[in-house]
């Protein structure tokens, strides 16, 4: 993973990123500098020094009448987190005893961006631990939304113990691992069968990603389609070869 996935991962934008970024090679600077080196506005750069600032990014010092920015030391920003994470622990039992019992989610979810689909991929990490799902579709094109995010995801899934049964195209192959320790099991479809979606079938629900599609993705939580999906998914892998 990169330095500015992984900033990006905290919740900053492309924008603070660059900043702070910025701000860690130049030892700190004045606002018009930082604006000239990252190549936007100084009217804008002060808005988004200040949401750094608040994120615990930056920090903000007066010398000679002049504001000078600072970008906070990578492992003062990483303690900063593990305090607010730690608080929120320690909140978990009082906010679950407010917590209504979830109803049952059925219909249908348009996920519109790829941090949207990220973040549904690194939930079916916990909600899937130690169970299985299944997959039909393309993972050339799946692995290329975000190359480094789904090398990583698929050892993660095998560590949380999730086993995968894949059905996949044949221009798949150079994208696929043989690693037994990724918990796959695959098939490849024949090679008459190109397409650029993906399926993942879930016990409650389905994920289709499709370029198609006016949004990136959409997640189809109706018990009765993921049934025959289901269905349909296990008929074509009995018929077809390894």
């Amino acid at each position: 993973m990169t330095s500015k996935q992984a900033l990006k991962d905290l919740g900053l934008s492309d924008q603070e990123v660059e900043i702070y970024l910025s701000l860690l090679k130049t030892g700190g600077a004045i606002a018009s500098a930082v604006a000239k080196d990252v190549g936007i506005k100084r009217t804008t750069v002060y808005a988004t020094l200040s949401a750094l600032s608040k994120k615990g990014f930056v920090t903000k010092y007066y010398k000679k009448n002049k504001q000078l920015f600072y970008a906070e030391k990578p492992q003062r920003v990483a303690n900063y987190y593990k305090k607010k994470v730690s608080s929120f622990v320690d909140l978990i039992p009082k906010l679950e005893s407010l917590e209504k019992k979830e109803l049952n989610l059925v219909g249908l979810r348009y996920i519109e961006t790829l941090d949207e689909l990220k973040k549904f991929y690194s939930g079916v990490l916990d909600e899937y631990k130690g169970k299985q799902y299944k997959a039909i579709g393309t993972a050339k094109h799946w692995q290329e939304l975000d190359n480094d995010f789904f090398i990583k995801y698929r050892k993660d899934r095998a560590k949380a113990k999730i086993k995968t049964k894949i059905l996949i195209t044949q221009d798949s192959k150079q994208y696929s691992p043989t690693e037994k320790t990724l918990l796959r099991d695959v098939k490849f479809l024949p090679k008459k069968y190109a397409f650029k979606s993906t399926m993942d079938i879930f016990k409650d629900k389905i994920l289709i990603i499709s370029p198609e599609l006016s949004s990136l993705a959409v997640v189809i939580a109706i018990p009765a389609m993921v049934d025959i999906f289901d269905a349909m998914f296990e008929m074509i892998w009995e018929t077809n070869k390894k």
